[in-house]
């Protein structure tokens, strides 16, 4: 049992005294792997109750052009691919808010 209660009884000496180690981050991870037919709107589906600013969302390996031509550019949400083994990693990041409202002019809209 640690006498500290950070759970560092399997640490060496140089680990508990915090050189050349880092913290591990707890980063939200949501499972998709599973879904091949209609990816994007899972991942929307699954950010939209999303709460925090960064999730990882596995993927099945290759197909990230669906999720490219899906999301594109806008939105409130960035993403990137991080490398990983045997599936596919995406990172979203919320987006700060707009101080501009952002307005959608269409033709329904004149």
């Amino acid at each position: 049992m640690p006498d500290d209660n950070t759970g560092t009884e399997n640490m060496s000496a140089t680990a508990k005294d915090g050189l050349n180690i880092a913290k591990p981050m707890a980063r939200a991870t949501i499972d998709l792997r599973h879904v091949c037919c209609g990816l994007v709107p899972a991942i929307l589906d699954e950010l939209k109750r999303f709460r925090g600013d960064e999730v990882d969302v596995l993927i099945r390996a290759g197909i990230e052009p669906e999720i490219i031509s899906g999301f594109g550019t806008g939105g409130d949400w960035a993403f990137q691919f991080l490398p990983s083994f045997g599936h596919g990693l995406a990172r979203f990041t919320r987006r700060p808010p707009d101080p501009a409202k952002r307005v959608r002019l269409d033709v329904l809209d004149y």
